[in-house]
């Protein structure tokens, strides 16, 4: 019985595949059973189109997120008991400035002898340690005298009060980056107008603070970190929102051809050539930049060439449809034991 279900929904849904495109095509006026209409109808393919020269000019829009930087930590390398503390959290220090004396136990070991001759307390030395670099110290609410560091314990945090503009750039959008970017340019939602961000460096991930950014390509599905240093003219506060333009090149008076004209788009690439005579060759050709609609053409074609726009399916990659076959021998089989008429038992 499920069989026959299966069997009228497909029957069902072919009928309304077939009937709603004859609804379609009648109110477009054409008339199905037309021959020309037919051939047009099922005539995917492109165009030649000419080549010509162009500019590309490349340039990405990322949301962007503004982190405060994190400033360098002053560590107890070595460990040792707080015995000074020389600033409050919240000092404004230069560089080099001291922050905390610790003591540690002094270099050899051993003891000091006490006028009875018994040894006393170890010998002990006590390290300054320094502020790494200028900006406002942190963290020294947390410490006291007397209290035991362990070796490479951070002791404060020297901020510089500067500010980095954070954005996600997709896999497929690493293709772009050839080398670093040009300008860059830093809009804060609804905050002051739009002013150039000092590109810093495109790196991994931190995986710890991509949550929430799937919309840029970025978080679960990989991709690169783009960071810039935001002016400090600026005002930003720590974690505003906004967009980065990003210019990654841009080529003038160049050989350009349609995005959809090529399969592959970067370094490298194949057209379809269309000769003077109509017939049609597949060509290599080597690419540069790309501004997601036209391709830069580095080698392999001449302005005034015509080339198919769009490029048919790469025919590796162009899987037909399964075959019927095996389901209709199936069905054949089954439909003949559904009707085979049951053995009547002889009465006894």
């Amino acid at each position: 019985m499920k069989k026959w279900i299966i069997v009228g929904a497909v029957t069902v849904l072919l009928l309304g595949l077939v009937g709603s495109g004859y609804l379609l095509l009648s109110r477009s006026g054409a008339d199905p059973s037309d021959e020309d209409f037919i051939g047009t109808a099922s005539d995917v393919s492109g165009e030649p189109v000419e080549v010509e020269l162009g500019t590309v000019s490349s340039v990405l829009v990322l949301d962007a997120t503004v982190r405060a930087e994190s400033g360098e930590k002053v560590l107890a390398r070595q460990g040792g008991t707080v015995t000074h503390l020389w600033l409050n959290d919240g000092a404004n220090v230069d560089k080099g400035a001291p922050v905390v004396n610790v003591s540690l136990p002094a270099e050899g070991g051993g003891a000091v002898e006490g006028d009875d001759g018994e040894e006393d307390a170890p010998a002990t030395r006590e390290v300054t340690l320094y502020a790494p670099a200028s900006g406002t110290l942190s963290g020294l609410d947390d410490v006291l005298v007397g209290d035991v560091l362990e070796p490479g314990a951070t002791v404060a945090t020297v901020s510089s009060g500067k500010f980095q503009a954070v954005a996600q750039v997709p896999p497929n959008d690493l293709y772009r980056f050839y080398d670093d970017p040009g300008e860059i340019m830093l809009k804060i939602d609804k905050g002051p107008p739009a002013a150039e961000c000092e590109f810093i460096g495109l790196g991994a991930t931190n995986d710890s603070s991509s949550e929430g950014d799937d919309e840029t390509g970025g978080g679960a599905g990989g991709g690169s970190e783009l960071s810039c240093r935001v002016p400090s003219e600026l005002t930003v506060f720590d974690g505003v929102q906004g967009k980065l333009s990003v210019s990654t090149g841009e080529a003038e008076n160049v050989v350009v051809i349609p995005v959809t004209a090529v399969r592959g788009n970067s370094e490298s690439g194949e057209v379809i050539v269309i000769g003077d005579d109509g017939s049609e060759e597949v060509r290599e050709i080597s690419l540069g930049l790309s501004d997601g609609n036209f391709l830069e053409v580095t080698e392999g074609l001449s302005v005034g060439e015509k080339i198919m726009d769009p490029i048919p399916l790469d025919p590796r990659f162009d899987i037909p449809e399964e075959p019927m076959d095996e389901f209709d021998e199936e069905f054949d089989e089954d439909f003949d034991e559904d009707f085979e008429e049951p053995e009547i038992a002889e009465e006894s």
